[in-house]
């Protein structure tokens, strides 16, 4: 066999190995994304209760102790899956609320997007609800994407105190707390258990008692 004929197949050789190793790489940085895609589709399935390391193992495709390699404990990787949904929907509702100049329709438009987004994903709401705000949450990631979500409604109240739209005796904290916890506890008895909501009518209704409330 004459030299360039080994030195081909040499080449040969390590560009095989090379792609071996490359798709190897590639399908090790998938892996996390691969268990929470699976953690997320066990979820809206059959709920938190349905969610074991067992399940998630074998819908992914890995071992328990991949998945370990990944997330901390199971705290972690719930954690994670809240965030990966949380994440997309705080960055289009930044963007559209842009679009919505006046206090009304901006508190308004929160609230319709808030019970919208309940309905499209009940159970992973369920999720950060009734597990994660609970134990070790404070500093966590669900909390940190939570208080940036926070933020968009604490920066339109605050823009509107500076234009004299409302008042500046308002106590932000409890305001915040009647806004959201009024359309929590009404998710809770409608889109939590499969419930008929006009998400529109109650979000006005809502917003007319707290706007008249607050504005100046």
């Amino acid at each position: 066999m004459g030299r360039s004929v080994k030195n081909q197949l040499s080449e040969s050789n390590i560009k095989a190995i090379s792609s071996h190793q490359n798709a190897w790489k590639r399908r090790k940085s998938s892996r996390p994304k691969e268990i929470i895609e699976a953690s997320k589709r066990i979820l809206e399935e059959g709920g938190i209760n349905d969610l074991s390391m067992v399940k998630i193992s074998k819908a992914a495709g890995v071992s328990e102790a991949t998945i370990y390699k990944y997330f901390d404990n199971k705290q972690d990787l719930l954690n994670q899956i809240v965030n990966e949904w949380f994440e997309p929907f705080i960055e289009k509702t930044e963007k559209d609320i842009q679009e919505v100049t006046d206090l009304y329709s901006r508190l308004l438009f929160l609230a319709i997007r808030y019970l919208e987004g309940m309905k499209a994903t009940p159970k992973i709401h369920k999720l950060f609800i009734k597990e994660l705000r609970w134990e070790k949450y404070k500093d966590s990631e669900a909390h940190i994407v939570k208080k940036r979500y926070s933020k968009i409604l604490k920066n339109i109240i605050e823009n509107s105190i500076e234009i004299g739209e409302v008042k500046e005796s308002l106590n932000f904290p409890v305001f915040e707390s009647q806004f959201y916890g009024g359309l929590e506890h009404l998710s809770l008895r409608t889109i939590m258990i499969n419930r008929t909501i006009n998400i529109g009518k109650y979000s006005s209704d809502h917003v007319d008692i707290l706007y008249a409330g607050i504005k100046k």
